[in-house]
């Protein structure tokens, strides 16, 4: 883990960004077609707060940094 947060990601495949909040919260931005959906999770389980920790690590290129700026241009788009 590195920096400050919050820190943002996308998913290797580009259907997901992510702004990691805390080491127990995260926002996920879902694009399904033109559609965004917005979630938010708290990380209450052990392998939840393990998947964050994986995101801020880059998981193995699963999870790439972004600018915040591409990712509000994304969260624009949300539904929810």
């Amino acid at each position: 883990m590195s920096g400050t947060l919050p820190q943002y990601r996308r998913s290797a495949h580009g259907t997901n960004y992510y702004r990691i909040d805390a080491p127990d919260r995260f926002e996920e931005l879902q694009v399904i077609g033109a559609r965004v959906v917005r979630h938010r999770v708290e990380a209450r389980a052990y392998l939840e707060r393990v998947r964050v920790m994986e995101m801020l690590d880059g998981g193995d290129g699963a999870y790439l940094p972004v600018s915040a700026a591409e990712y509000e241009a994304v969260a624009l788009r949300a539904l929810g």
